[in-house]
């Protein structure tokens, strides 16, 4: 397991594996082969991607999953979520569009250049 303390703050491209879960702050580009947990005191602006991803903290940037986005009342996000499965608990903030469907990597760049 792969923990990102709340003390840390990062700046650049991440790939984690299994099980990962993030408490600090990243700043870039984070891809998960696993499950990928941001915690509650997580503050991330970054582009977040992976198989199961579990929200319970502060993102800015576009999330996409290929399995499951699972949005726990204490999230608050800011950006679009794509994945075939997305559950919402009460309480949680999202500002940004909704998309349930298959993650394919460059969607947000065609929908980015035909608005």
């Amino acid at each position: 397991m792969d923990v990102i303390s709340v003390t840390s703050h990062f700046s650049g491209n991440f790939s984690f594996g299994k099980y990962t879960r993030i408490e600090g702050r990243i700043d870039g580009k984070i891809t998960s082969s696993g499950l990928l947990i941001v915690g509650e005191k997580a503050d991330l602006n970054a582009e977040l991607s992976g198989n199961i991803l579990v929200i319970q903290g502060k993102i800015q940037g576009n999330i996409n999953a290929q399995e499951t986005v699972m949005i726990q009342a204490t999230a608050r996000i800011c950006g679009d979520i794509r994945a075939p499965k997305i559950e919402i608990e009460d309480g949680a903030k999202v500002e940004g569009n909704i998309l349930m469907s298959k993650y394919h990597p460059n969607l947000f760049k065609k929908l980015e250049t035909t608005n």
